[in-house]
């Protein structure tokens, strides 16, 4: 009767420990390749930016991080059954006198998909972005949309690209102005700085 009681109690330890959600069930991890599109900024790197009118703005990068576990045992509050690996950076650019947040994010999806998911200032994309076998991204009006709170900003980023080795390398304002990365401005902006 005993060595019953204990194999049930036993049991029930095993489901209480499993109900409370102390391991996943499905997980997707960041593969070396995707990672690549981390390597591109650490904490306190700052980007340049020189635009078509010969403004410069500053990128400077106030955090990353990177979710990429492969132990399927956790101890969490929160519960939950699955792990979608994912990592990112958050920044912002000194324009003029203001600050433009941005935020940029991979994630591979249990579909085992890797997608992008950022935003810049108040432009949001409306879907993350998949990631096929693109090297650059655009975030423009065919997948983007303003917060609801940008209806009091005069001249708003109409669209912006991120690329995998370098990161942010375009942002373009609501008035034309055209920001490109410094160290790779094209030659009709370079000579217009000189």
């Amino acid at each position: 009767m005993r060595r019953a009681m204990l194999k049930y109690l036993i049991i029930f330890i095993l489901n209480c420990i499993c109900m409370s959600g102390c391991f996943y069930i499905k997980m997707t991890h960041l593969s070396d390749e995707d990672l690549e599109w981390m390597k591109v900024y650490g904490i306190g790197k700052m980007v340049f930016f020189t635009s078509n009118s010969g403004s410069i703005d500053t990128l400077i990068v106030t955090d990353k991080r990177l979710w990429n576990s492969t132990n399927p045992f956790y101890f969490s509050e929160a519960g939950g059954w699955t792990y979608e690996a994912n990592g990112g950076f958050s920044y912002n650019i000194k324009h003029n006198n203001t600050k433009i947040d941005g935020l940029t994010n991979i994630k591979r999806k249990l579909n085992d998909t890797l997608y992008l998911d950022s935003s810049l200032g108040t432009l949001f994309q409306t879907e993350p972005l998949k990631i096929a076998n693109d090297s650059c991204m655009t975030v423009d009006s065919t997948n983007a949309h303003y917060s609801k709170y940008a209806y009091d900003i005069t001249n708003r980023i109409k669209e912006y690209v991120w690329h995998k080795k370098y990161g942010l390398i375009y942002y373009k304002f609501e008035d034309g102005e055209e920001f490109f990365r410094e160290d790779l401005l094209p030659d009709s902006i370079g000579n217009n700085t000189n």
